[in-house]
């Protein structure tokens, strides 16, 4: 039952755990030091305590220290010490300090003392400790066992208490048990506990024998106090003399101890004595009343227990002491009989002990005898699976046994006699002569017993039951009867017999729906499948079940079908041979044609037409075999249906006709068939919103290239157009009127534009809006079919559409610069036609600054002086001037453009600069010598243009660079300060100071021919920084025009402007001149004095100059004269009014 050792632990995590104990001793043995110094400085401390001193100066503290200096010394010896032949100082004070045995008294005359049978070793670990309180932690067991001895002797207690503790930190697996001893003789309580808690620990490791050192009592005592079960355990050392010992309690203890339980195999002392043959022990347990009925954890009695390990010896023992047979096995759920049937007896004593046992079990009760285990087993179940013939000849001869009990799996004992299929069927003849039925069908899976011996290949079995007169059609839960086990198992012999006896063929499985001639044509039993198409009559006259081929599996597969699915022609021969049909329809309504083209099963589709399959038979919601073949890929069954007279025209039901199919599906060698066969490659269609339109307009529309170039390489109409449909639909398609070469150049088919064109297609044909193939090839950007096009001897460069738009025309509209490079070396010319702008190529590439497309026209030449087509009459260089592209200026000079040309107003290169601000263009102009003092319709030169348009660079280039008359006025009359003011913008008084900085003495207050100065105008326009600047360059503030308005008097929605600019006056300005008050108009005479005011410097006459005020931004302390505006600004502010 339980061995000696039954710990499972591994070898590696044995080591592991040594290890960790190692380290886990040594740092014991480090604490166990550091507490022993802290015993010491705690006593030495506690010794000399003195609160009126320091610790270390007082008395006790350096008697100690002086004693430790004292150990080996001859200073103040009065005491030798013998030791092993070596005399030692000593001293009679500190020995008598340390042990009664060396008081004063004992040794008041002595002079030396004798350590008999003593070590040197010892003898000197000895007086070390009694000098300085120490011992070295790192001696081993056996000295400290012999120092604490050596302590014992001369009564040292403390020595012995510190040799413990060293030695409690020592104990291990390996010396337990010599420490538990020597503890004991020693009277080491704390040792002693110690290792007998490691020999607990340890006990499954330990062999009985190293206990043997100790003592039954010490053992009993052992055991006693760390095991629960000190009985078991004695048992388990095999010590007798501590089994006596643990039976020696009379009282009520004993009974339970001889009884209980140990372990998890649960294990009681008689059981362990008797697994280990230990006779004298089982017999004084059992007379001390152990009981030999007792049952393990699990249940199992003793006898049951060594039944199953087959250990004969414990079970004669047990029967020799009335062990009782009436017991069940707690996890098989049997009896005796059950345990029994399994065993094996070798030798002659155990088969007489083995028979003992069933003639005794027979014998106890008939009950027992049809009774089941766990798995339902009977007892003749178990005796035929484990062939103990004893056992099943004994329950033969019994009438009550029930032969037909099925155990859990479903199974009477005949099938276990029939599964030894030994030659003489013993076990089977003898139950079927009992009367066991040989029809008995398995619950779980509905079969039978020949359906049993089918599956697992019994056939002298199977042939037996059938001879007995078994039933061969009765079908299993799956619907599987014999006959289809036999033909899957490829039985052939079987198949026979089973015929002959009336099997029915055509059954079908549940699941599968197979019938055993699918399940043999699946698994290739040619044999099998013979005997299934044998002759009708079998032998001795018998009849058999005719044989059906229209019987339909769950893959819709009938014996042909599957036959020819799986390649095995010879096998479909011999089926057609027999009545099989090549045209039987499927549950579906699909022909087998049809379904083996949509399987891929190439050859059984050419089988079956070789075999006079119809190839135009019209079948419901199936595509017909042509367009299933094509829609597959299989050429050669494409190829078998057309010489069978397949109609090549038929639609599919996307109205697709076989060829287009056949092209879409990728499949050309399908449609050079078709075509070889006289498919029509135009095959007029309904194409978008209705009309009527080709394949290669299909085509075309769907960008299929391979498509297109097949058709037209097979003699298509290629200038064909759409048609409207029958019912007028698809109008606006049909009136585009755009040929397949027009479509393949909108959508970019290079490919097929190359073949249109090779296949003589209308290279020129224009569609409804006028466009050639080019207009659409160049409108949509493809360079290459440009290219391609341009290729033709026969192209039309000049043809316009109805925009009135050429090819290369739409090229630079779409800056298309390749193709327009393409169309120039076609035609140089065409670069000369002009849009509906008025502008040609040059202009727009100009206008663009697409500066690759001008360099490439200066580069054909191209006239770079032609004027634009409309109202400007503009040149080249008029427009890069516009655009102020510097590089495209530069070149047009150098190719010749005259510099000096004027557009429709007169104006030169140097104008339209000035007037869009491109200071770099006006000094590239004037470097090659441009007209600087031309002028325009309306008399301005350059800088007029400059200043009206704010171009602030250019007024400074035209000013210092150029000759150009500043002063000059226009046909108007206004100098370019009156344009300033008049057209000033952001910038102006900008512009002003520049003016001013070029030419100082500019005159600021020049007037126009109605008297109006820049100041007026610059006010007028409410232009502020004009105006500062403008009287910062010394303009009248009070001056008027012939019309006497000043700034004064000009209305304004609000005087802000006025006073802000009066405000902002920081000296005093020019005094204005005239004949009359600016004011109130007076004329100045005898009677009327001329008066200025001293702020703003009008005339004014002494009514409208009243006010005196000092001005003290101007220096003026005293008070001077200033008219009413003024003095409201001086004396308000510009914010009150």
């Amino acid at each position: 039952m339980a061995t000696l050792n039954d710990s499972t632990d591994e070898a590696k995590t044995l080591v592991q755990m040594e290890q960790m104990l190692s380290s886990l001793r040594e740092e014991y043995r480090k604490v166990q030091n550091s507490l022993i110094e802290c015993e010491q400085k705690y006593e030495t401390l506690q010794a000399s305590v003195d609160f009126d001193e320091l610790p270390e100066k007082s008395f006790a503290r350096r008697l100690v220290m002086n004693t430790r200096e004292l150990f080996e010394s001859e200073i103040f010896s009065d005491l030798t010490v013998m030791l092993d032949g070596h005399e030692v100082p000593c001293h009679r004070y500190v020995l008598a300090a340390r042990s009664d045995c060396w008081n004063f008294s004992a040794m008041a005359n002595m002079t030396a003392l004798n350590f008999d049978n003593i070590s040197y070793n010892i003898g000197y670990i000895l007086l070390k400790w009694i000098y300085t309180d120490e011992v070295d932690h790192r001696l081993d067991e056996v000295m400290l066992i012999e120092l604490m001895q050596v302590a014992k002797r001369f009564k040292l207690s403390q020595l012995i208490e510190r040799c413990e503790r060293l030695l409690i930190a020592c104990v291990d697996e390996k010396n337990c048990i010599e420490l538990y001893k020597h503890a004991y003789e020693l009277n080491a309580p704390r040792l002693m506990e110690s290792a007998a808690s490691k020999i607990y620990s340890f006990r499954n490791e330990m062999s009985p024998d190293r206990f043997d050192i100790l003592p039954g009592v010490l053992l009993h005592e052992l055991l006693e106090s760390k095991f629960k079960y000190p009985l078991h355990e004695a048992i388990l050392l095999q010590r007798k003399d501590a089994v006596d010992l643990c039976l020696a309690d009379k009282g009520p203890k004993l009974c339970n101890r001889l009884n209980e339980l140990m372990n998890v195999h649960g294990d009681c002392p008689l059981a362990l004595a008797l697994a280990s043959r230990q006779e004298a022990t089982c017999r004084t347990l059992i007379d001390h009343g152990a009981d030999v009925d007792a049952k393990s954890r699990n249940g199992d009695t003793l006898l049951l227990y060594f039944l199953k390990k087959q250990d004969y010896w414990a079970c004669e023992f047990l029967l020799q002491h009335a062990a009782r047979l009436d017991c069940i096995d707690p996890v098989g759920g049997g009896n005796l009989l059950h345990v029994l049937a399994a065993c094996k007896a070798e030798s002659a004593t155990d088969k007489e002990i083995l028979n003992t046992l069933i003639q005794r079990f027979l014998s106890s009760g008939i009950s027992a005898i049809n009774s089941t285990d766990s798995h339902l087993n009977t007892p003749l179940h178990l005796s035929i699976i484990h062939d103990n013939m004893a056992l099943f000849n004994g329950l033969m001869k019994i009438q009550q046994l029930d032969l037909e009990i099925l155990n859990r799996e479903g199974l009477p004992a005949l099938w276990y006699a029939l599964a030894k299929n030994d030659a003489e069927f013993q076990y089977a003849s003898a139950l079927v002569s009992r009367g066991a039925n040989f029809n008995a069908i398995r619950p779980r899976s509905g079969d039978t017993l020949l359906n049993l011996c089918v599956i697992d290949g019994l056939l002298e079995a199977a042939i037996y039951l059938i001879k007995k007169g078994a039933s061969v059609d009765v079908p299993n839960a799956k619907g599987e009867t014999a006959l289809y086990l036999a033909s899957s198992s490829g039985l052939d012999q079987l198949v026979q017999i089973l015929l002959n006896s009336g099997a029915n063929p055509n059954v079908q499985t549940k699941e599968n729906r197979d019938t055993p001639l699918h399940v043999a044509i699946r698994r290739i039993y040619t044999h099998v499948i013979d005997s299934l198409l044998g002759e009708k009559a079998g032998s001795n006259g018998c009849r058999r079940v005719p044989l059906l081929f229209e019987i339909y599996n769950s893959n819709d597969d009938s014996a042909l079908s599957l036959a020819i699915s799986l390649g095995f022609y010879s096998v479909a021969d011999k089926l057609i041979d027999f009545g099989a049909d090549v045209n039987a329809k499927m549950p579906d309504g699909r022909s087998l044609l049809l379904r083996f083209i949509s399987n891929g099963t190439v050859e059984g589709a050419l089988y079956l037409i070789k075999k006079g399959c119809c190839p135009t038979a019209v079948e419901s919601n199936s595509p017909a075999p042509l367009f299933l073949a094509i829609e597959h890929g299989v050429t050669s069954v494409v190829s078998a249906l057309c010489q069978c007279g397949a109609d090549l025209a038929a639609k599919n039901a996307n109205g697709d006709s076989p060829l287009w199919y056949a092209l879409c599906s990728n499949h050309e060698s399908i449609a050079d068939i078709l075509v070889e066969h006289g498919a029509d490659v135009d095959c007029w269609s309904t194409g978008p919103n209705g009309c009527m339109q080709t394949m290669l307009h299909r085509a075309i529309d769907e960008n299929d290239e391979r498509i297109a170039c097949y058709l037209i390489k097979n003699k298509c109409d290629v200038n064909a157009i759409r048609k409207e449909g029958p019912c007028g639909s698809g109008h606006s398609e049909a009136v585009e009127k755009q040929t397949p070469l027009h479509m393949a150049a909108t959508w970019g088919l290079l490919d097929v534009v190359s073949a249109l064109i090779a296949y003589g297609a209308s290279i020129n044909a224009q569609d409804s809006e006028g466009k050639t193939p080019l207009h659409l090839a160049v409108i949509n950007q493809h360079l290459a079919i440009t290219e391609r096009l341009l290729q033709s001897h026969h192209i039309d460069l000049n043809m316009p559409d109805k925009a009135g738009l050429t090819p290369f025309a739409w090229a630079v509209q779409g800056k298309a610069d390749q193709i327009c490079v393409a169309i120039l070396k076609r035609n140089p010319q065409v670069a000369l036609q002009v849009d509906s702008a008025g502008y040609n190529v040059l202009h727009n590439a100009i206008k663009k600054q697409d500066f690759e497309l001008f360099l490439f026209l200066l580069s054909v030449r191209v006239d770079v002086n032609v004027r634009t087509q409309d109202s400007e009459r503009l040149s080249p260089l008029h427009i890069a001037c516009r655009v102020g592209n510097d590089l495209i200026i530069r070149n047009l000079l150098c190719a010749g453009s005259r510099i000096n040309d004027t557009t429709s107003s007169k104006q030169t290169a140097l104008h339209i600069a000035a007037q869009n601000d491109k200071a770099l263009v006006c000094s590239i102009l004037l470097e090659n010598q441009i007209d600087a003092t031309a002028l325009d319709n309306e008399g301005n030169n350059a800088l007029h243009v400059a200043v009206q348009y704010g171009s602030m660079e250019c007024i400074q280039t035209l000013l210092t660079e150029s000759n150009i008359n500043p002063f000059l006025t226009n046909s108007k009359g206004y100098g370019i300060l009156h344009l300033l003011g008049l057209f000033g913008k952001e910038n102006a008084a900008s512009i002003l100071v520049s003016i001013m900085c070029i030419i100082p003495d500019y005159p600021i207050e020049m007037p126009d021919p109605d008297g109006n100065t820049l100041l007026l105008f610059a006010f007028m326009n409410e232009n502020y920084l004009l105006c500062r600047e403008a009287i910062r360059a010394g303009a009248c503030v009070g001056v008027c025009n012939r019309h006497f308005v000043s700034i004064f008097n000009y209305p304004m929605p609000s005087p802000k402007l006025l006073f802000r600019i009066l405000d902002q006056l920081d000296h005093e300005p020019k005094w204005a001149e005239g004949d009359s008050c600016s004011e109130c108009k007076v004329k100045f005479g005898i009677t009327t004095r001329k008066h200025h005011c001293r702020h703003c410097g009008r005339l004014l006459c002494t009514k409208c100059s009243e006010h005196f005020l000092p001005i003290l931004k101007y220096d003026i302390p005293k008070p001077v004269r200033v008219c009413n505006v003024c003095y409201d600004v001086l004396t308000s502010g510009v914010s009150q009014n």
